[in-house]
Parts: C-alpha cells; sequence; structure tokens
C-alpha cells in the first residue's frame, strides 16, 4: 500500500505539477486570505502564489553580503548611475550631513 505523500510525488512527477509549499498559518490570516482573494475573484492558490512572486527576490537579486570587492556589475552600475546624473547636486553633501545631524541632536 502507497502512503499519501509518495503517491502524490509519483503522481507529480509523471504530470509535471508544480511542487506544493504546506504552510500553519493562524485561522484570521487564513479568512483574510481567503477574503483578499475572493476580492480579487481568485483562486487562494492564485493569489498566495502572485504574493509570493512579488514579495520573494528571483534568485539572481540574492546575493551574500559582500566581502568588500568591487565587482564588475557594481562598476557598471555606477557607471550608470554617473552617466544618469548630468548637473551636480545643488547642496554640498557635507552642508547635507551637518544639517541633518543638527536636526537629530535638537530632537534628542
Amino acid at each position: 500500500m502507497m502512503n499519501r505523500k509518495s503517491a502524490g510525488a509519483k503522481r507529480s512527477k509523471r504530470s509535471g505539477a508544480r511542487p506544493r509549499l504546506t504552510l500553519d498559518i493562524s485561522p484570521p490570516l487564513k479568512r483574510r486570505i481567503k477574503v483578499a482573494a475572493a476580492a480579487q475573484d481568485m483562486p487562494v492558490s492564485a493569489y498566495v502564489m502572485r504574493l509570493l512572486e512579488q514579495a520573494v527576490p528571483a534568485a539572481e537579486a540574492l546575493t551574500r553580503p559582500s566581502d568588500g570587492s568591487i565587482t564588475p556589475a557594481a562598476l557598471r552600475r555606477a557607471g550608470a548611475l554617473h552617466s544618469e546624473q548630468t548637473t551636480p547636486f545643488a547642496d554640498d553633501s557635507a552642508d547635507l550631513i551637518r544639517e541633518a545631524r543638527e536636526q537629530r541632536h535638537n530632537q534628542l
């Protein structure tokens, strides 16, 4: 006799179905999700999948903490940002930092 999990895995491999993700959530959250999905006229699974697609970055966007080295991608990005900046900044950055510190000091 085959258990439910192995039967589902075999069916998934044969049919090309998407893998499942099971989450434990509170009943109030489940109700909120169902109401929000219904308001969008979507099945709950499609609604949650859309939220996850929006919230979870693509694998290419995930990076490890920098070791301080400058990568070619960082250089390209810096060059692109530099080319977008057509005029110099109107204010001196040291003055802006000083003003922000004074404001923070006055708030404390």
